[in-house]
């Protein structure tokens, strides 16, 4: 197994790329650690891995408060040991996200990530090392749709991997981000009851002529995550069906 032995923290991981990314770290022998402000829907992910003979539990934290992050890094060393794997996978509500609310993109999303890598890093650089997974997105890499904020945040999501990856380097800390294009998750249900053909809609504009699923994105993080990226640091991986490749519906 790809993870025998290491402990993971995954951030937003009751539904969603976390829930997937979880499920496939424990799959491969991680002890997990889920975060998420969902307690019913974690404690199912949870239930979920543990059914399928992996190792995990919750933790309720929310990743914008310092002193519940600090909560969710201490219940993990309390469990399972300190850290290999950070996945920073949190996000607001999708409320805040289309209204362009600032503050709280800010504080879960970007704030968010500061906090729990600087938690991870504290724990790696003691331990010898390990990997911080950044779940940035397509919209921080060029314009889409009008949620502005969101793609300014994810955008800083990348400056801030490429920066704490260049620091933290000597320490044999590898971080890096993951760009994910549309995903099929339960993100989708308010806007499908409204546009119940949207997801088609959307899938013309992909070279690939689909959207992703959540184990398109755990694939990439459980590699990221694993020895088999032991020289891969800094670096931005695209996970979007060629979307971000070019505009195939441009006019020649």
């Amino acid at each position: 197994m790809r993870l025998e032995g290491k402990v993971a923290i995954i951030t937003g991981a009751a539904r969603g790329i976390g829930k997937g990314t979880a499920t496939r770290f424990a799959a491969e022998g991680a002890r997990v650690v889920v975060d998420d402000v969902n307690v019913e829907r974690g404690e199912a992910t949870v239930a979920e891995i543990s059914a399928a003979g992996g190792e995990a539990t919750f933790v309720r934290a929310d990743v914008s408060d310092s002193e519940q992050v600090a909560e969710l890094f201490a219940r993990c060393d309390e469990a399972y040991g300190p850290p290999d794997i950070l996945m920073n996978n949190a996000i607001c509500g999708e409320e805040h996200i289309m209204e362009n609310d600032w503050q709280p993109q800010i504080d879960v999303i970007l704030k968010g990530t500061y906090e729990c890598s600087l938690a991870a890093v504290e724990r790696m650089q003691a331990n010898g090392g390990g990997s911080i997974v950044n779940i940035s997105s397509v919209n921080g890499m060029f314009g889409l749709q009008g949620i502005h904020v969101y793609s300014a945040v994810k955008g800083a999501i990348l400056a801030l991997t490429k920066s704490m990856a260049v620091e933290q380097g000597q320490h044999q800390i590898r971080v890096n981000a993951i760009c994910p294009g549309s995903i099929e998750t339960e993100v989708w249900e308010p806007i499908l009851a409204r546009t119940p053909g949207i997801w088609e809609e959307i899938a013309a504009f992909y070279p690939l002529g689909r959207l992703g699923s959540v184990e398109d994105i755990a694939n990439c993080a459980l590699f990221l995550g694993s020895d088999e990226a032991s020289f891969a640091t800094g670096a931005v991986f695209t996970i979007d069906g060629g979307l971000t490749a070019g505009n195939k519906e441009f006019p020649i």
